[in-house]
């Protein structure tokens, strides 16, 4: 079953109101912890958001911290990184989340210009980062690395070799002109999420699916279900109108659950 989800951040407003008022509307909240120093919520808004959960039949994944360096070459700044993003596992543990998303940069941070000159010496650290995160107890397949801004099969064979699985934002492939289909085929029995979104002619991303290619959105979801495929399809964008928007597209390719109301 594709489980239809949104991120946290859709109205100017913390994470607990933003899951009260999605949780009628879609299977899986995308929680947003791009801080862990600034947006790591208390006990009292875990323990609402496995109310909510338990009520509302959801899922959650977790998005885990933009500023963790998990491949950098300079090494404390690697072990921050994975002290960072071991902060928001174990935060998100009590909620037994779908899966967790990690970035791992080609630097420090997203659009590095080019690959490293040494990739064996990147892909060596971004192994070691995410060996020591599943070697927490984490279960290597609940931790997910997206692809953002690089071509894929350059931390492809870490992700094979420790099992992990995969965050396809099929939104920055259609955003950077890559045909879906075959990078679909190619990671499908690994991606545990994917993510959707458009981008308007000016080059910003992360807006309504009214931007994105409509019939390679067709054919996405027709492939995932004759492949009979059971995850996450999160809608990643962060305001009301612009879900709206793509939440509507959605249902006339019948994705999304009929007996979900509206929002109240």
């Amino acid at each position: 079953m594709i489980r239809l989800g949104s991120t946290s951040f859709i109205f100017p407003d913390h994470m607990v109101p933003n899951v009260e008022r999605l949780a009628a509307r879609v299977d899986d909240v995308e929680l947003l912890l791009f801080s862990v120093d600034e947006d790591l919520p208390g006990g009292e808004d875990v323990a609402a958001l496995q109310r909510l959960k338990l009520e509302n039949e959801l899922s959650y994944t977790i998005h885990t911290p933009l500023d963790a360096s998990l491949a950098s070459a300079d090494e404390a700044r690697r072990a921050a990184g994975v002290d960072k993003v071991r902060r928001a596992i174990a935060w998100g543990r009590p909620l037994a989340p779908f899966g967790y998303t990690v970035h791992v940069y080609l630097g420090d941070q997203e659009h590095d210009p080019s690959p490293p000159r040494d990739l064996d010496a990147w892909r060596e650290r971004a192994r070691r980062s995410l060996e020591s995160l599943v070697g927490d107890g984490l279960a290597p397949a609940d931790l997910c690395v997206e692809c953002i801004d690089y071509d894929f099969e350059l931390i492809a064979p870490v992700v094979r070799d420790l099992g992990l699985s995969v965050a396809l934002d099929v939104g920055h492939l259609m955003r950077d002109g890559i045909a879906l289909l075959p990078v679909v085929d190619r990671w499908l029995s690994k991606t545990r999420i994917f993510q959707v979104h458009g981008t308007r002619p000016d080059g910003r991303d992360h807006k309504s699916l009214a931007y994105a290619p409509r019939a390679e959105l067709s054919s996405l979801v027709q492939t995932l279900r004759a492949r009979s495929w059971r995850g996450v399809f999160t809608v990643e964008v962060f305001d009301p109108a612009d879900l709206d928007e793509s939440l509507a597209i959605l249902r006339t390719e019948n994705v999304g659950r009929d007996d979900r109301a509206d929002e109240k």
